[in-house]
C-alpha cells in the first residue's frame, strides 16, 4: 500500500511538471504567436495545465507540509528555480526569434540576398517613397512580395509600404487604375509614380531607380559598320544590353558617325560594339579627337580577325589591339576566354562580393598595354588564366597549341581601361577584345551583364550605378496557407521546444524519485 502511495505521488509530480510546462507554453503562445487565449491550441494547453497541476495537488496534498520543511523545502525550491530558469530562458530565446528574427542566406544562388545595386540605391534615398501593393493576403504572390519589401526596409527607413486588398479598397483601385492583368505595385514620390512590371528584385529596383533618378544621360551606339543590332532579339543582337542600359536610367540612341563633323553635345558616352567593317579615316578621327581633346568617353568592343579602323588611334593612347585569338584550355570550350583575374578598378570592384561571377568572352582577342603617353593612365581590367594564350595563326578547326616566340603567352589581357585628365572633363576609354559577351545569347551568363553595364557606367561618369545588378534567380518556394503557417509556428516555436523541456524535467524527476 505504501508503494502504491509513493508511485501515485511520483506520477502526480510528473503530471505537475507537465502542467507547469503546459502553462508556460500556453502563455508564450498566447502572447507572442496567436495573440489570443481563444486559439484551440492555447486552450488545449491550458486544459492540460489545469489537469496536471490539479493532479499534483490531489496526489501530493498530504506531503505539501512536509515538502515545505527541512530538506523537502530545499529540493522543492531548487526544482521550482530550475524549472523557472529553463522556462524563462526558453521564453527569452523564442521571444527573440519571433520579435527580432535573424536569417542567413545559405542558398547556392543567394536567392534571398539583395544585390549591391539594390542596397546602394536604398542607402542613397533622401526622401520618403510610398509603395502601394494591391495584393490580398490570400494571394500566392503576397508572401513573396511582402518578404522582399521587408528586405528592402531593412536597408532604409524611407520606404512606406501599404498592402491593399483590391476587393476591399475599391476607391484606391479606381484612383490608381488597377487591373488584374496590369502592374499592381506602385512607387510614389510626390506627384511622380512608377509601376513595377513584375515582382522580381530586378523589376522592383528598376522601378525605384526610375522614380528617384534625376536627369538622364545619353549614350550613343554607333551603327553603319555591321555593329550588333540594338533591337535584334536573336542571339547575335544586343537588345538585352540596351534594355538594361535604359533600366539603369540612360537615354540610348544610335548614331551614324559619318553624318557628323563632331560628336553631339549631349553625348555622355559612345559605344562601338562589334563592327564587322572598318570605320572610315574621318570617323576614326572624329572619335579620336572627341576623346582626346573634348573629354569624350568611349567603350569599344572589337572582335578578333577584324580591322575596326580604330587600331592606330587606340595605339596613340597606349592600347594595342592584338592580331590574335585567345585560346583558353581551362574553359569547356577553348575558344571561350574566361577572365580569372581582375584589376583593382571601379568597374570590377563589386566582384569582391558574394555575387562574384566569372566573365566569359566567346571568341576574344587580347588587348595589350603599351607605353602610355604623358597624361594617360592604363589599367588592365581583366586577364585570362596563366594557361591561356593568344593564338596568332588562323584557326580553321583541328588542334591548336601554344608556339613559343610566335603566340602571346598567358595570362593575356582581355580588357583595358584608360583615362586622361581629371574631374568631369576626364577622358575615359574601355577597350574589350570581344563583343559577343554583350550579345543576347551570352549577356546573362556569369558576370557578363555586370561587366558590360559597369563598364558603360564608368565611362559615362556614373560610378553610383556600378554594382552587382539584381538577377532573375530561380528558386524552389514552399507556399503555405495562413492556417498551415499558424500550425507550423505553433509546432516549431512552442510545442517542440516546450516538449523537449518537459522531457528533460521528466527524466530528472524519474531519477530523483529512485
Amino acid at each position: 500500500m505504501a508503494n502504491n502511495d509513493i508511485s501515485r505521488r511520483v506520477l502526480g509530480r510528473k503530471l505537475g511538471l507537465l502542467g507547469v510546462v503546459a502553462l508556460f507554453s500556453a502563455l508564450f503562445a498566447a502572447l507572442f504567436i496567436t495573440s489570443t487565449f481563444k486559439d484551440p491550441a492555447v486552450f488545449l494547453q491550458l486544459v492540460v495545465a489545469v489537469f496536471g497541476i490539479g493532479a499534483f495537488f490531489v496526489t501530493n496534498v498530504g506531503q505539501l507540509g512536509e515538502n515545505f520543511s527541512g530538506r523537502g523545502t530545499v529540493f522543492l525550491a531548487s526544482s521550482l528555480i530550475s524549472t523557472a530558469l529553463v522556462a524563462g530562458a526558453l521564453v527569452g530565446v523564442n521571444y527573440i526569434a519571433v520579435k527580432k528574427p535573424k536569417s542567413w542566406d545559405l542558398t547556392k544562388d543567394q536567392v534571398f540576398t539583395l544585390s549591391d545595386q539594390t542596397t546602394t540605391l536604398l542607402a542613397g534615398l533622401k526622401d520618403d517613397v510610398e509603395i502601394y501593393a494591391f495584393y490580398a493576403t490570400a494571394e500566392p504572390a503576397f508572401a513573396e512580395l511582402d518578404g522582399r519589401l521587408r528586405q528592402y526596409k531593412e536597408h532604409t527607413d524611407k520606404l512606406k509600404v501599404s498592402f491593399l486588398d483590391p476587393s476591399k479598397h475599391l476607391a484606391e483601385v479606381k484612383q490608381f487604375n488597377i487591373s488584374t492583368t496590369g502592374p499592381r505595385v506602385i512607387f510614389k514620390q510626390g506627384t511622380k509614380e512608377v509601376r513595377a512590371k513584375e515582382l522580381t528584385e530586378e523589376a522592383l529596383t528598376n522601378a525605384l531607380a526610375e522614380l528617384t533618378r534625376g536627369a538622364s544621360k545619353k549614350i550613343y551606339l554607333s551603327k553603319g559598320h555591321g555593329e550588333r543590332d540594338v533591337a535584334d532579339p536573336t542571339e547575335r543582337g544586343m537588345k538585352y544590353f540596351v534594355e538594361n542600359l535604359k533600366s539603369d536610367g540612360y537615354l540610348v540612341e544610335e548614331i551614324l558617325l559619318a553624318d557628323h563633323k563632331e560628336m553631339p553635345a549631349d553625348a555622355q558616352a559612345l559605344i562601338i560594339a562589334g563592327p564587322t567593317t572598318s570605320l572610315s579615316t574621318g570617323e576614326a578621327t572624329l572619335v579620336h579627337e572627341w576623346v582626346e581633346k573634348k573629354g569624350g568617353r568611349l567603350l569599344a568592343m572589337i572582335d578578333p580577325t577584324l580591322n575596326s579602323g580604330l587600331e592606330t588611334k587606340l595605339a596613340t593612347w597606349g592600347i594595342s589591339v592584338d592580331a590574335d585569338e585567345v585560346i583558353d584550355p581551362e574553359a569547356q570550350q577553348p575558344e571561350f576566354a574566361i577572365a580569372q583575374a581582375y584589376a583593382d578598378h571601379p568597374i570590377t570592384a563589386p566582384r569582391s562580393t558574394a555575387f562574384q561571377l566569372a566573365t566569359i568572352f566567346p571568341l576574344a582577342r587580347s588587348i595589350s598595354k603599351t607605353a602610355a603617353p604623358e597624361g594617360w593612365t592604363i589599367t588592365e581590367l581583366a586577364k585570362s588564366g596563366p594557361r591561356a594564350w593568344g593564338e596568332t595563326e588562323a584557326i580553321n578547326g583541328g588542334t591548336v597549341q601554344y608556339d613559343v616566340g610566335k603566340d602571346i603567352k598567358g595570362p593575356v589581357t582581355l580588357a583595358i581601361a584608360a583615362t586622361h585628365g581629371t574631374g568631369e572633363s576626364e577622358s575615359r576609354v574601355v577597350v574589350v577584345g570581344n563583343s559577343s559577351f554583350v550579345a543576347n545569347g551570352f549577356f546573362k551568363i556569369g558576370g557578363n551583364r555586370d561587366f558590360a553595364l559597369n563598364a558603360a557606367a564608368w565611362v559615362a561618369h556614373e560610378e553610383s550605378k556600378i554594382a552587382i545588378h539584381p538577377r532573375s534567380r530561380q528558386s524552389n518556394r514552399l507556399f503555405l496557407s495562413a492556417e498551415q503557417k499558424h500550425t507550423m509556428m505553433i509546432f516549431a516555436l512552442d510545442l517542440l521546444p516546450f516538449t523537449l523541456l518537459f522531457a528533460g524535467l521528466f527524466v530528472w524527476q524519474t531519477r530523483k524519485s529512485r
